[in-house]
């Protein structure tokens, strides 16, 4: 009894838990061979509008610097042969389900019990969040890659989970091309 309650309590914790969604677009005529360093656009799209960086940047760009390097770039502030740039938004999303319906229920006078049917709709309101990253050659300033990472945020919560910001940033960059060897310093 025990182990069927925890196996019904872990699957319930598993429907709850999003995992973002991504989805990547890459310039088909993107030179990333040509490429060996990276850096960051001052101010960022998640810097606040005095230029402020914002705790949401500075944790993406470590995390990002992060996965770059591990590819094989190099961090440059100045002169980086790549700029990386992050927006986030929110929006509230309207969700509906219908189906049909049974209830059972006891009644009074003449009709003690009874079944009845129906057809029921269920509406709610959720807050979907969206993170863009992008990615421009600056030489030719043209946006090369760009990925985007969608997940719902916890009801009344509109704080971003580092845990879901670390997943998102690392499948968003693991099919990152790799740093050019002939090039790498």
């Amino acid at each position: 009894m025990r182990s069927t309650f925890l196996y019904l309590l872990l699957l319930l914790l598993g429907a709850c838990a999003s995992e973002p969604r991504i989805a990547i677009v890459q310039d088909p005529n993107g030179q990333f061979h040509r490429y060996s360093s990276f850096g960051f656009y001052k101010p960022l799209g998640t810097d606040r509008d005095d230029a402020t960086a914002t705790v949401l940047s500075q944790q993406l760009m470590r995390l990002t610097r992060t996965r770059l390097e591990g590819l094989g770039y190099r961090y440059e502030a100045e002169n980086a042969d790549l700029k990386v740039n992050f927006y986030v938004e929110t929006r509230e999303v309207l969700q509906g389900r219908s189906g049909p319906s049974v209830a059972v229920g006891y009644g009074r006078y003449y009709h003690p019990y009874g079944v009845w049917s129906g057809y029921e709709t269920e509406v709610r309101q959720r807050t979907e969040s969206t993170l863009h990253v992008d990615v421009v050659d600056t030489a030719r300033n043209q946006l090369v890659w760009e990925a985007v990472a969608v997940e719902w945020l916890k009801e009344h919560d509109l704080s971003f989970e580092t845990e879901n910001i670390a997943s998102s940033v690392a499948q968003i960059f693991a099919n990152f091309p790799r740093a050019s060897v002939d090039t790498a310093r």
